[in-house]
């Protein structure tokens, strides 16, 4: 799988870290506490490019075929704690 860094351009996945799934926008509070995924079919995520610019990237995914949809990058780490 490529992911494609705003910075770095595209990379193999293997430069990135996987660091956690994001809850879609506009979820309400049953959503989030009871479903993991808001659509089976996409997720929303975060990973940083560990192995290049260090940057983190929220990453829409085709959870069907693992393909990336669209990538951004985020100004400051997830609050999670991974902050590395």
């Amino acid at each position: 799988m490529l992911i494609s860094c705003p910075f770095c351009g595209e990379r193999e996945v293997a430069e990135f870290e996987f660091r956690c799934t994001l809850e879609e926008r506009g979820a309400t509070a049953a959503e989030r506490l009871y479903f993991r995924l808001a659509d089976p079919r996409r997720s929303l995520e975060h990973w940083q490019h560990v192995r290049g610019c260090r940057m983190w990237l929220e990453l829409h995914r085709d959870l069907r075929t693992g393909r990336v949809l669209r990538t951004a990058s985020v100004p400051v780490p997830p609050a999670d704690g991974t902050g590395s």
